[in-house]
């Protein structure tokens, strides 16, 4: 069924008129209150652990940067630590060679002191060669008997073994026959060239 409203245009506008707006009122009950205090007590405490949480973070970042200078410090002292124990390395091994050296050179020496004793009269060496224990003596001299007074000095002294005779060569210098010899002998494994007791000053063996 139609409906037709037959009231004027001003009783309309009244009836309107008369409908009441909402209002929006703040709660005045203390449990509200307290509601609105609790929630900005919640605020202040998030706003404060948000602030702390922001200054940790900054202590961090600047100790994270501190910490990575130390560390690009102590990297430059590794190295520095590394270099100077590879030159200390190199230097141990170059005193080392030194000290082989002096070794082999001062047992050389002796060995030549040790010879210089047991060579006889009108008998003159001309070379020694030393390899490890093997050892060849070159010389000259007027006879075979010196020859064989040298090699039987030799076999006496206990810091040599196995001499052996290798040749015998005659010659002439400055127009007198002489012979040139050359033997070898083996350093004794039972003794050292240092070994032994060293000859008196001035005797002869």
């Amino acid at each position: 069924m139609v409906r037709i409203n037959l009231l004027p245009r001003e009783e309309k506008v009244k009836v309107r008129k008369g409908v009441p707006k909402p209002v929006i009122r703040m709660p005045t009950g203390i449990e509200n209150i307290m509601g609105i205090i609790l929630v900005v007590l919640v605020i202040v405490i998030l706003l404060v652990v948000q602030l702390s949480q922001r200054r940790t973070i900054g202590h961090l970042k600047i100790n994270i940067e501190e910490t990575r200078r130390e560390l690009r410090k102590l990297d430059e002292v590794v190295k520095l630590v590394k270099e100077l124990d590879r030159k200390r390395r190199d230097l141990d091994a170059r005193i080392e060679i030194i000290r082989d050296l002096n070794r082999g050179r001062y047992e050389k020496t002796k060995l030549l002191y040790k010879i210089s004793f047991l060579i006889p009269n009108y008998c003159w060496i001309d070379n020694i060669e030393v390899k490890g224990t093997s050892v060849s003596i070159k010389g000259i001299t007027f006879s075979n008997q010196v020859i064989a007074d040298f090699m039987r000095k030799l076999k006496g002294d206990i810091n040599f073994k196995s001499v052996e005779l290798k040749n015998i060569v005659g010659k002439e210098v400055d127009k007198h026959s002489v012979m040139e010899f050359d033997l070898t002998t083996s350093i004794s494994s039972a003794s050292s060239p240092i070994s032994g007791k060293t000859p008196p000053k001035g005797a002869k063996p």
